[in-house]
């Protein structure tokens, strides 16, 4: 099962021992992300963005929030190659979530601003960095794996890797990204 993904104000005043006004101020001079839901106005507080928002002011993240830092989000094809990074993803201690195409993948981005994301493509990038320049609040450990990847540099921001040749250095690189965070 996997984890709530927004908050209330009156939860995250509960983690952190103050006032839901308080959380409301934070909000309002942008020192904690948030989003207002349609109709009545109230504030959703993503888990990730709350789970920044603790490790930037140095308060202790709760242990129920900090497996959510370890969002990894695919978008490949075909399926079984998926899979397999979803696999590799999980033997590593990470949380991964397949999207189907492009769409679910840019839903699923904004949803969690996961901590990872491997593309099988790059065709890709260009599209995923523009709904990465949206959410500049985190840094996302950015991944292209497939079997024509031919170059090694991360020099635009992306690591490239031979899939499945290099799956032991998809995992280094996610457990780089994990101490890191």
């Amino acid at each position: 099962m996997r984890g709530k993904q927004v908050l209330t104000t009156g939860e995250v005043a509960k983690y952190c021992g103050v006032n839901f006004r308080t959380v409301i101020r934070w909000i309002e001079r942008g020192h904690l992300e948030a989003y207002k839901l349609p109709g009545r106005g109230d504030n959703r507080v993503p888990v990730a963005g709350f789970v920044r928002f603790l490790q930037s002011n140095e308060m202790p993240v709760p242990n129920e929030l900090q497996d959510q830092s370890r969002g990894l989000l695919i978008l490949a094809e075909p399926e079984v190659m998926a899979a397999e990074l979803a696999s590799a993803a999980r033997r590593a201690g990470w949380d991964p979530q397949v999207a189907v195409d492009a769409m679910q993948f840019g839903y699923c981005y904004a949803e969690q601003i996961p901590a990872a994301m491997v593309l099988s493509s790059e065709v890709w990038i260009a599209a995923v960095d523009r709904i990465r320049r949206e959410n500049v609040s985190q840094a996302v450990l950015c991944i292209v794996a497939g079997a024509n990847i031919t170059e090694n540099d991360s020099h635009d921001g992306w690591h490239r890797l031979c899939w499945p040749t290099e799956q032991k250095r998809f995992v280094e690189l996610l457990n780089m990204n994990d101490s890191s965070c």
